[in-house]
C-alpha cells in the first residue's frame, strides 16, 4: 500500500506528471506559480481559454494535456493544504511515490512553501458549493422504442435532486436520465470522489 498524502493516481495524473518532468523548469516554475495564486479561489478559472491556448503553443502540447496538468497541479496543493504537509515530507513524496523529477519536486516544494499559508487560509473560508443535497428521489422508465419490426425496451434511470440553497434555504429540484452505461459511467465517478474521501479521513 502507498503511503503518498495523495490519493493512488488515475491514469491521467501519471501522465500529467510525465509531462510536467518533460517540461522547461522556466516554464513550470511560472506555471506552478500561477496555479498557487488560484488554488482555493471559488468561481475563479486558473487561465482563460487564450490563456490556454498560448499555453499550448509555449508548452508545445495538446490543450487538454495543458488542462490536466493544471488540474494536477492544483489537485496536488489543495491535498497538501488538507494535509498540512511539510515541505521535506512532501519532496520525498512527490520523488520517490509520484515519481517527479527531483529538480521539478523542488519547484513545487519551494512553492508550496512560500503559498501554503494563503491557499490554507483560503479553504478556511470558502464556501464548498451554493447548494447542498438534501435528498434524492428515483425511478425506472422502461420505454418503448420501434426497431425494425420488433419493439425494443430502453430502460432509463430518472433521479430528481433535491438541492437547498444555502443562501436562500430554499429547495431546487433537479431531474435527469442515465441509460445503463451512463449510470454506469456515474458510479464510476462517484468512486472515484469516494475514495478521495476516505484517503483524506484517514
Amino acid at each position: 500500500m502507498s503511503s503518498s498524502i495523495f490519493a493512488d493516481g488515475s491514469s491521467k495524473v501519471k501522465a500529467s506528471i510525465q509531462h510536467i518532468n518533460a517540461t522547461d523548469n522556466t516554464k513550470f516554475r511560472k506555471l506552478v506559480q500561477r496555479v498557487a495564486e488560484k488554488a482555493g479561489r471559488q468561481n475563479e478559472t486558473i487561465f482563460t481559454l487564450d490563456e490556454l491556448m498560448k499555453l499550448e503553443k509555449a508548452f508545445d502540447l495538446p490543450i487538454d494535456n495543458i488542462k490536466q496538468m493544471i488540474e494536477t497541479i492544483e489537485y496536488m496543493f489543495l491535498q497538501s493544504a488538507y494535509h498540512l504537509v511539510k515541505p521535506q515530507i512532501l519532496e520525498n513524496d512527490l520523488v520517490n511515490e509520484q515519481n517527479f523529477d527531483e529538480n521539478k519536486a523542488k519547484i513545487f516544494v519551494e512553492q508550496w512553501s512560500a503559498s501554503a499559508k494563503e491557499i490554507v487560509e483560503r479553504l478556511k473560508s470558502s464556501h464548498i458549493a451554493s447548494h447542498s443535497l438534501s435528498d434524492i428521489r428515483w425511478t425506472l422508465d422502461v420505454g418503448i422504442t420501434q426497431a425494425s419490426k420488433s419493439k425494443v425496451k430502453r430502460p432509463t434511470a430518472i433521479y430528481e435532486f433535491q438541492l437547498k440553497n444555502e443562501q436562500t434555504q430554499q429547495i431546487e429540484n433537479l431531474q435527469t436520465e442515465f441509460n445503463k452505461d451512463e449510470l454506469y459511467a456515474f458510479f464510476e465517478k462517484l468512486e472515484s470522489i469516494q475514495s478521495q474521501l476516505d484517503t483524506l479521513m484517514t
